[in-house]
């Protein structure tokens, strides 16, 4: 494989010191034009490219925006994530991911903190506090996506989560459903807890207590292998509100295949997120939107708007969830 060309070779193919090579790839430098031409003219023949990461180690400054997530087993955080990317390379910035399972978080951390990092943005719908609390010992700016955590001092984005699960257990209660049942993820994340809280008193609110309570994973599996369980017996729920649109995929087919239940007659079923697949003629999942877009919008302003005043007060911005009302509730 041929080795990657460097500043010298371009200084040596354009008859230049290698300084000068410096300041023609640097905009604000002075460099006669003529040079200029000729040093890019032979960068070009060579394949060269400036190392910005060098440079930024050099200035201690650079376009990288660390993004801390745990493990992305659902479709709606691979789409935030995916989305978001796009987003900070649309503004010349780079995400520099920090997989952060909970026995490497510390270690982690600390070797990407190595690097010259504007900001550090945490999908905290996917990591515990311990996680953001070490985060928020980075020194650095931090903005949390997907929670409220009013302990750490740091920017957030998050869906209301409780509004949404009050909108679903509304529309349930509409459609005369009186033993609803929460099927959550695990109670360490924000997201089940805002949901679950949100869940809980609208239960209040209407006089209802809940069928069951059970909690998955997140995945299509975890969501059909509890429906299989809650659906089979004579007391079982006559609707659902899954914290996820994965686990409401699972719990249809739990209650079309395995129960042999008609949806939503026998049980309707309410997911949340929002993903492409809720849409699909097969499912047409009703559920609770998370939309992403304005998510990664307000990220991405958020993150701007900290890197230009740093020492402003802290935000909190709140996205509005909205009722997808399709076929199973």
């Amino acid at each position: 494989m041929q080795k990657r060309a460097t500043a010298e070779d371009v200084a040596r193919a354009a008859g230049v010191s290698r300084a000068t090579v410096s300041r023609a790839f640097t905009p604000s430098a002075y460099v006669a034009e003529k040079t200029r031409a000729k040093i890019k003219e032979a960068a070009d023949k060579l394949g060269y490219r400036r190392n910005a990461l060098a440079r930024a180690l050099i200035k201690n400054e650079s376009d990288l925006v660390a993004i801390v997530t745990g493990q992305i087993k659902n479709m709606y955080d691979a789409r935030v994530f995916d989305a978001l990317t796009s987003r900070l390379q649309e503004s010349q910035k780079w995400g520099l991911l920090v997989h952060a399972n909970d026995d490497e978080v510390d270690r982690l951390l600390n070797e990407a903190m190595s690097y010259p990092v504007q900001a550090v943005i945490v999908r905290s719908g996917s990591v515990d506090a311990k996680t953001i609390a070490q985060c928020g010992r980075l020194g650095v700016p931090l903005i949390l996506t997907g929670t409220e955590y009013s302990e750490f001092e740091a920017d957030s984005v998050c869906c209301d989560n409780a509004l949404g699960a009050r909108m679903a257990v509304e529309t349930l209660v509409q459609r005369g459903a009186k033993r609803i049942a929460y099927l959550g993820g695990a109670p360490n994340l924000y997201s089940d807890m805002s949901r679950f809280k949100g869940f809980s008193e609208a239960m209040e609110q209407y006089g209802l207590t809940p069928a069951f309570i059970a909690r998955g994973d997140f995945t299509f599996e975890s969501g059909l292998e509890i429906g299989k369980k809650m659906l089979s017996g004579p007391d079982r729920p006559d609707a659902v509100f899954c914290c996820n649109d994965a686990m409401a995929i699972g719990m249809l087919n739990a209650a079309s295949k395995f129960a042999g239940l008609s949806v939503p007659d026998d049980v309707a079923v309410i997911g949340f997120d929002d993903i492409p697949m809720a849409a699909w003629p097969c499912f047409e999942l009703t559920t609770i939107s998370n939309p992403v877009e304005p998510t990664v919008n307000a990220i991405c302003e958020v993150l701007e708007h900290r890197l230009e005043f740093p020492e402003s007060p802290r935000q909190t911005v709140r996205i509005k969830p909205k009722l997808m009302r399709r076929l199973t509730a």
